[in-house]
Parts: C-alpha cells; sequence; structure tokens
C-alpha cells in the first residue's frame, strides 16, 4: 500500500479552491491519460486530443460535449460497471468534465479513484504528478 493517497499529495500542493488552477489540473489529468493512452478504447484518445485541443484554444466547447457524448455511448447501460474498460472510459470523462469551484476537488478525486480502479499504470501516473506538480508518490 503506498505510503501517501494520490489524491492527498496532489491537493496538498494544489489549490483546489483557486480558479486560475483548474486549467492546470486539466493539464495534468489529460497528461496523464496521454501517457497510457494505448491502454484506453480510440473513443478515449480521441476524447482526450480534442480536450487538450479545447484547452489550447483549438476546439469549442461543443466539440468537448459532444466527445464526451460519445464516451458516455460507449459505455450506456453499464455505466456503473466495475468492469475495467468501463472504469478507464469514466476515467476520461473524469478529465472532460468541466471544472469549478464546486467541483474541482471531486472531479480530481474521481479521476485518481477510476485511475487505480481500472487498475492504469500507477507508475504513470506518479510520473505526471511528478512532472506537473513536483509531486513525488511511490506505487505501492
Amino acid at each position: 500500500m503506498p505510503e501517501h493517497d494520490p489524491f492527498d499529495l496532489l491537493s496538498a500542493k494544489v489549490d483546489l479552491d483557486d480558479p486560475a488552477q483548474y486549467c492546470h489540473i486539466h493539464r495534468f489529468m489529460l497528461g496523464a491519460l496521454s501517457r497510457v493512452s494505448d491502454s484506453l478504447s480510440a473513443t478515449s484518445r480521441s476524447a482526450i486530443l480534442i480536450a487538450k485541443r479545447h484547452l489550447d484554444g483549438h476546439a469549442t466547447v461543443g466539440n468537448v460535449a459532444t466527445m464526451r457524448v460519445k464516451l458516455w455511448d460507449e459505455i450506456h447501460g453499464r455505466d456503473q460497471s466495475n468492469e475495467v474498460g468501463v472504469l478507464r472510459v469514466r476515467t476520461v470523462i473524469c478529465a472532460m468534465h468541466g471544472m469549478d469551484a464546486a467541483a474541482a476537488s471531486d472531479t480530481l478525486h474521481y479521476f485518481l479513484m477510476f485511475w487505480q480502479e481500472s487498475e492504469l499504470s500507477m507508475v504513470e501516473l506518479a510520473k505526471a504528478m511528478r512532472e506537473a506538480y513536483g509531486v513525488s508518490y511511490q506505487p505501492g
């Protein structure tokens, strides 16, 4: 078992109540997912690209919303399943979710929970945490 929970480590480093941090949190989540893209569905990989383009000002909110609908369609009827594939899609959905003061903490929490439960690489998550925030996390 890791000494520290990834959420605890990140929330100690990032002010989740600061709207200026929301874009960076999104970039962190998308960057982490990019590290494990070979483990994700084609729809998930496309969604990540659209979300990155949106953060860079090259895709619209509508483009992001369309991709979120496609992700939900991919797991339709199984959205509460604990299947690895479903949990991975839910991880991507979290990264595409709008961030605001009421949801930033929850969004990051669920992103990390789905990441862990979907058996995505904790080593790659640790690398993304270190790269984005200088956080040292040692997966167990």
